[in-house]
Parts: structure tokens; sequence; C-alpha cells
């Protein structure tokens, strides 16, 4: 059978079965005119599948998307032609955790206080807000868990209200992007949610759930402390002036882990292989992830940074401002996929052995 599979997915062809013959292409081409002509497509969110760039399914029988998120894909569409479509949901819910931990933690030592001072608001409970809560729980700070939809959904839940969310400190988005329903997440945090006073902001789930001019206007005024985003409203060609006035600020890839990345295309792969009835093959990768950066009596807030790689990701991001739109979207495009992942705190401990000295809170990962 013929698989066609976006380049930049982790070890992709070492994961698939041997009798599947595998073509890759470059997603910054557009939507591939060879996927009629296959009998898979795997992809990531930078490939829209909808009707205008796949009207007909041609031999296609199956569409996999080696992530979480898949507002990319509109799946009442491949309902109507008869594809079957899987994603990797929760891959990257611990490197998401991973860097809202880190980023907390920079941001709370650049105003010489601790996290545990605050009370921390998640909106969306899925597996990436329960990822942030767990290791928010952990090291004993206060949070707010908000999320009406799945408090419908599972009895067992129970979402705080707005009103109580809006007496946190500082909100955290972890929601999908939605324009309709009950529950719409398009501009959620908008110029009500807004005028709460909060510390910080940040947005790691989707583009649009956060109103950026208003919070462009809250941080202006006053009415807001300051920002972080992961995801832009016109992604890849962010507003250079939200991302001037961000506190940090990244090319959505919070998600973007080794260990995240190889749990989606093991996972999509499972599904395709469950789909087509094939033996998927066991077989092991390993990299040898660089050595823990130490320093004497170091602070949880900078092990956690140091060892990280946000600050290159928003130091590059930064140099794009100012460029036209179709060359930031291009160099946008091209930090996410081609600069090397980072390994998640829980692999470079592990690496370092026991030998090595940590912050006590480091514990977490282990």
């Amino acid at each position: 059978m013929k698989v066609l599979a976006d380049q930049f997915l982790y070890n992709i062809r070492e994961l698939l079965p041997n009798d599947c013959e595998c073509s890759l292409f470059n997603p910054s081409d557009g939507f591939p005119d060879e996927a009629p002509h296959c009998d898979a497509l795997l992809i990531r969110t930078v490939t829209k599948i909808n009707g205008e760039t796949l009207p007909d399914p041609g031999n296609l029988k199956f569409i996999g998307t080696a992530t979480a998120g898949f507002d990319h894909v509109d799946t009442a569409h491949l309902q109507k032609l008869g594809i079957e479509f899987a994603r990797s949901e929760g891959c990257n819910a611990n490197a998401v955790g991973e860097y809202i931990l880190a980023c907390l933690f920079k941001w709370a030592d650049s105003k010489h206080e601790s996290l545990k001072n605050f009370q921390l608001g998640i909106v969306g409970c899925g597996n990436t807000g329960s990822a942030v809560n767990r290791y928010m729980q952990k090291l004993g700070i206060r949070t707010v868990l908000y999320d009406p939809p799945k408090a419908r959904r599972e009895p067992s839940f129970r979402s705080a209200t707005k009103e109580q969310l809006f007496g946190c400190d500082i909100v955290t988005f972890h929601t999908p992007l939605t324009l309709d329903g009950e529950h719409p997440t398009f501009h959620l945090c908008n110029e009500d949610w807004l005028n709460n006073g909060f510390k910080l902001i940040l947005n790691s789930s989707r583009g649009g759930v956060v109103d950026e001019r208003a919070l462009l206007n809250a941080k202006k005024s006053g009415l807001l402390g300051e920002y972080i985003l992961d995801v832009w409203e016109d992604e890849p060609a962010f507003s250079d002036e939200v991302a001037k006035h961000a506190f940090i600020a990244t090319p959505h890839i919070a998600g973007y882990s080794r260990e995240a990345k190889q749990r989606a295309s093991e996972m999509v792969i499972s599904k395709l292989c469950s789909y087509f009835n094939l033996e998927q093959p066991e077989r092991a990768f390993s990299e040898s992830p660089p050595a823990l950066k130490e320093m004497t009596n170091q602070s949880f807030a900078s092990f956690l940074w140091e060892n990280n790689q946000i600050n290159l990701y928003d130091y590059e991001l930064r140099k794009l401002i100012g460029m036209a739109n179709e060359v930031k979207s291009a160099e946008f495009t091209a930090l996410r996929s081609q600069t090397k992942t980072r390994f998640e705190y829980g692999t470079l401990i592990e690496h370092a052995g026991s030998a090595t000295s940590l912050p006590k809170e480091a514990e977490i990962f282990l």
C-alpha cells in the first residue's frame, strides 16, 4: 500500500511496516497533489484538509494527523468522503506541561516572587490542561479548573465558575479552537475577561482563543500585567505589535519535544496499522540527549529555563518582527520544523544519572 507523509514527521518511515511504500512531501509546497493516488496520508497541523484542498478522495482511505489538535481537518467532510480519520490525542501533553511550567517560573523569577503566591486558572482540562495541573499540584501551587463542556460530559469532573476563574492571578489556555456550539472558544478570552486585571495570560492552545487586539489593549492600558504566546491569530504571519509586547513569544512549539514527536508518530502509525490490518513493527530508537546544564545552588526556575529551548525560540522569533508577511511566514514555519527539538526533563535527568546535583523540585519529573 502507498503512504504519503509529511517529511517532518519524526521517524515516520522507520515506524511504518516494511510492506508500505512511503513517499514524503514538503508541506511548505501546499497540499500534495499526489495524495488522492495514495491509500493513506499522514500530516501535521500545517496541512489543511477540507472541501477545497481535497474535493475528491481518489484512492485515499485513511488520513492521520500526528498531532493532538485537529482543527486543521474538516472531519465532517472526511466522513462524507468515507475516509477514516485518526489523530494522536495526548501525544504532547507532557511537553506542553513542561513549557508552561518553565514559562511560569521564568515569569515569577523576573518578579522576584514565588509562584505559590499566585493562583493559576486552567481553561480546558483535557490532556494538556490536566498535565499542567498535575505539575502545579506536585509543587503546591493553587489551581482553578475551568471546563464547562468537560463537566457536562464527565459527571465526575466539576468545573469552576467563571467568577472563580476571574479571581485568579494567572490564566493559561488549553482548549481547541471552535467557532460554534454551546461553548465556542474563538475569542473566548476577550475584553470582558481581560478587564479582570490578570497578572499573566498564557496561550499555548490555538491562535484565536485569545483576542489579540483586546490582549494588546489590556497590556498597553495597564489592565493586564504580562502575556506569553506560543500560538497566534494569523499564524504563521503573526502580529509584530503583539509579539513586541509579549513577555515570551514562541512559534507554536510548546508541544515540540523528541518524546512528543515520537509518541505522535507511533500513535498515528498504530491507528493506520489497525485500520488496514497490518502488523506494526517493534522498533527501538535511541538518541542521546545533551548534558544537563548545572550551576552551583541552581534554582528550579533556572534549571527549567537553561534546560529548555524557549529562550532560543523567543530570540529567533523576535528577529522576524518587521519582515514582510510572506517572508515572515516562511521563516516562522522553518523555525518550527527545522530547529532541533528538545528533550523532556525526565529524559535529561535519567541520562545524567544519580550523581547529578539537581534542585529538589526536579523530583517531579522522576
